[in-house]
């Protein structure tokens, strides 16, 4: 068990900056990793140590380079299957440490044996659990968030936009922008915190005659498209930063606070609200938080 710390330590470090991926977060990725991988390997070297038969030979060896194997095994397997802090995703990692332990304690052709087969049946199953786990993934945030349907996560995706918030009334699903975060500097610029706001509901309805949740820059507001002027495609806007897109079956809103934001000016709005599409695979990995939401998710990622 011991032997299982430094590298579960090690891939939940690293699983946790990958998701979170924060702005010039490689050097202080860099030193939290190293400083969190070697504090768990001291008590599994002192535990390891003791637990190792005094008469093996070069006894102080074995341990560090059994830990060594350890970390670069489960490395090796998240590239893979990417980590997750859920019960399957410690129990696969934490495989190789237990035949690891295994083969040392029984010391036997059979025990390596078994540790080879081990490894190799971790890396078959690797590829089917990866695919299992992105659905267990988009079902954990659906519930979780309250969106009723897969269909509706298709958010606009900006590279100045953040978006910052994922949620639902078990109608419709509501996504919040944010153009705050300055990706050059890591700092907060002097955008607005609530930059943009996107609805995606079933169905059509009157688009003039519902309410459009909108955004001030501050606050999530409730204000009506007015006026309410129809284009090509399916499509209502207010002439300004607002719009209504009808398509596949949903009714898509956009709304961006008025004044400077990323989206700024009717021309960007229309743009990003056209270019909305069902979310891809990657994409919906980057809408996940990285800690399940439900028990579907502890268990199964």
């Amino acid at each position: 068990m011991a032997g299982a710390l430094p590298s579960l330590t090690s891939v939940t470090v690293a699983s946790a900056f990958q998701h979170l991926d924060p702005p010039d977060g490689e050097s202080v990725f860099a030193i939290l990793h190293l400083l969190a991988t070697l504090v768990a390997v001291m008590p599994a070297l002192y535990f390891g140590f003791h637990a190792l038969p005094s008469a093996l030979p070069r006894r102080r060896l074995l341990a560090p380079a059994l830990i060594a194997i350890d970390l670069a095994a489960t490395h090796g397997l998240a590239l893979l299957l990417p980590f997750r802090p859920g019960l399957l995703s410690v129990l696969m990692f934490g495989l190789p440490s237990f035949a690891l332990a295994g083969a040392l304690a029984l010391r036997s052709r059979t025990a390596v044996l078994a540790v080879l087969a081990t490894v190799l049946g971790v890396s078959v199953l690797a590829l089917p659990l990866r695919a299992m786990q992105q659905e267990v993934g988009v079902q954990d945030l659906l519930l979780g968030t309250g969106i009723p349907a897969r269909s509706l996560l298709r958010p606009v995706l900006s590279a100045d936009a953040q978006l910052t918030e994922i949620s639902g009334d078990g109608h419709q699903a509501v996504f919040v922008f944010s153009d705050q975060l300055d990706r050059d500097t890591g700092g907060l610029s002097n955008g607005f915190d609530k930059a943009a706001v996107e609805t995606v509901s079933p169905g059509y309805g009157d688009p003039c005659g519902r309410p459009l949740m909108s955004a001030d820059g501050e606050h999530l507001t409730t204000v009506r498209l007015t006026p309410c002027r129809p284009e090509p495609g399916g499509l209502w806007s207010d002439g300004a930063n607002q719009y209504v897109l009808q398509r596949d079956g949903l009714t898509i809103t956009l709304a961006a606070a008025p004044g400077r934001s990323t989206l700024h000016g009717g021309s960007e709005v229309r743009e990003a609200i056209l270019a909305t599409h069902p979310a891809t695979g990657s994409e919906l990995s980057s809408l996940e938080g990285w800690f399940p939401y439900s028990w579907l998710g502890l268990l199964f990622l």
